[in-house]
């Protein structure tokens, strides 16, 4: 004898473990959330990212041959810094066919991990940052794929804001900064810098909820192409804030506002078709 209950539950943790690696299996007809990846729709967000990364480009360097742009300029950093941030969203971004590795996304997080600690001994910084592109972007796909519901999502979208700002301002982030120790080098991206005599960093947690983020967007039909953009415009907001203020800001938090503000829409909707627990508990009853 087993209860609704009891079956409802057993059901929703096949769902959210084993369903995703085996999505030809119909688990009591419960929905199985996947990741729609369209090849066509890949390419073209590839595309869209590389014209915007070579337009600015182009734009720079018309900018500096004209002498529009002081070379010296915090204006001139700030192009540099967003082309650098541009190009690591762009690989983070075209990576997202990976999910198709579904479990062994854990397995290449960990290969990545072992390169990028290879590569940091051997001092080979291009290898060392493309590793860390590589763990990061996998590790947060993985997470996305192991969320069972869109109500997850959003839950992580509002404690991010709150974690990375405390984090930055009065928690470990800041303490690690203040140490001055390897662990900053460690756990942050060395970003290309393009044409200006400077060095940048972004965090590998903020890739790691760049690609989560991207990776939600896959599996619960939001918009893919623009959720990308409107992340990667997140960090470039970020990084102008920062450098006009000369302080460290956290990444985490405009980078949540602007995937919500680019699905807000239909995150309501999705939330709206998820099944209402109580409902389902209260109607369950009892099965022979």
């Amino acid at each position: 004898m087993e209860t609704g209950t009891n079956h409802y539950r057993r059901t929703r943790v096949e769902q959210s473990r084993v369903a995703r690696l085996h999505p030809d299996k119909d688990l009591k007809g419960i929905p199985i959330h996947t990741p729609r990846l369209s090849y066509s729709i890949e390419l073209r967000s590839a595309l869209i990212f590389a014209g915007l990364l070579a337009a600015g480009t182009v734009m720079q360097y018309i900018l500096l041959a004209t002498g529009t742009l002081d070379p010296d300029s915090d204006t001139r950093l700030m192009i540099s810094f967003a082309l650098g941030l541009g190009t690591v969203c762009a690989i983070s971004s075209s990576l997202a066919f990976l999910m198709n590795l579904r479990h062994m996304l854990l397995l290449l997080t960990l290969a990545a991990g072992l390169v990028a600690a290879g590569s940091i001994a051997m001092e080979w910084n291009a290898v060392e940052s493309l590793a860390k592109v590589i763990l990061a972007t996998s590790a947060g796909l993985w997470i996305a794929m192991m969320l069972s519901s869109i109500s997850q999502v959003l839950l992580i979208s509002m404690l991010i804001i709150v974690v990375d700002i405390w984090s930055v301002f009065l928690g470990p982030t800041r303490k690690m900064v203040e140490s001055g120790g390897p662990w900053i080098e460690y756990l942050t991206i060395n970003l290309p810098v393009f044409g200006a005599d400077a060095a940048s960093r972004l965090g590998a947690s903020d890739i790691i909820f760049y690609s989560l983020f991207v990776g939600s967007a896959l599996i619960w039909r939001l918009r893919r192409t623009t959720t990308a953009l409107a992340l990667t415009v997140s960090f470039v907001a970020t990084m102008i804030v920062g450098v006009t203020l000369n302080i460290g800001v956290p990444a985490l938090p405009l980078l949540a506002v602007f995937f919500l503000l680019a699905n807000g829409d239909l995150l309501y909707l999705r939330f709206l078709e998820e099944p209402d627990e109580r409902r389902r508990h209260n109607g369950s009853g009892r099965k022979h």
